[in-house]
């Protein structure tokens, strides 16, 4: 089973099913069930019983909260985890990095989206993405990403733990994972279905396989800690 965690507003994720489509998606790339919580809704408690073995955080409609309790479990869970977009930047921010918009516009740029975050720069559609580190997220992937970005605000800065792996022409920090655990973040996104052909379904199942094999590695080696006695 895996978690689809979702930043949205409550508000707006009670309005909103968009995250249907999401769900339906991971889980044809993950060939297994998902389950939708709210982050409000997801605590360390709630993720034990679950018992996910990947986690993946939504984007968002306007800055989520990371504090709390849905804060305190991307921390400290030991499920592998990616954020997407907003997701992301709330991964960065828990490990101490710290986020900011873009730029805003020159005063001769056209504004792509003026009802979206006005009077800012942004990423959007169909975007280039430059690999700067190898990295099993990107197996099978040439140097060159072609991904969906929707997003006025980036990470200005990562914090030690997290390693930056691939940017763009406008936006450093496209791509990081941690340094000694299964985390990772993408600014673009990679779990959008579009039409137009992306490499983001790639790069979800390089996620999949990566959380499968910690999943695996993990359960052997509480087997070996803990092994069952014959009480015959």
């Amino acid at each position: 089973m895996i978690l689809y965690i979702v930043t949205a507003t409550l508000d707006n994720y009670k309005k909103n099913f968009g995250y249907c489509k999401t769900r339906n998606t991971l889980e044809t790339i993950a060939g297994d069930v998902c389950v939708v919580l709210h982050c409000s809704q997801a605590n360390l408690r709630t993720v034990e019983q679950i018992n996910p073995w990947a986690i993946c955080h939504s984007g968002s409609d306007k800055s989520a909260s990371s504090k709390g309790a849905y804060g305190n479990m991307v921390v400290k869970t030991d499920v592998p985890q990616i954020g997407f977009c907003a997701g992301h930047q709330i991964i960065a921010t828990l490990f101490h990095g710290k986020i900011a918009p873009i730029r805003k516009l020159a005063s001769y740029e056209p504004d792509p989206k003026p009802a979206y975050s006005p009077g800012l720069f942004k990423e959007t559609g169909l975007c280039t993405v430059r690999v700067l580190k190898a990295d099993p997220l990107f197996k099978g992937l040439g140097r060159k990403l072609r991904v969906i970005e929707n997003h006025s605000w980036e990470v200005k800065r990562l914090p030690p733990d997290l390693v930056l792996l691939a940017s763009s022409s406008a936006c450093r920090v496209q791509a990081f994972r941690h340094r000694t655990r299964p985390i990772y973040g993408t600014q673009f996104h990679p779990e959008v279905d579009d039409t137009v052909a992306h490499d983001g379904k790639a790069i979800l199942a390089n996620f999949f396989r990566i959380a499968r094999m910690h999943h695996e590695r993990s359960g052997r080696q509480a087997a070996r800690k803990h092994p069952s006695r014959d009480t015959r």
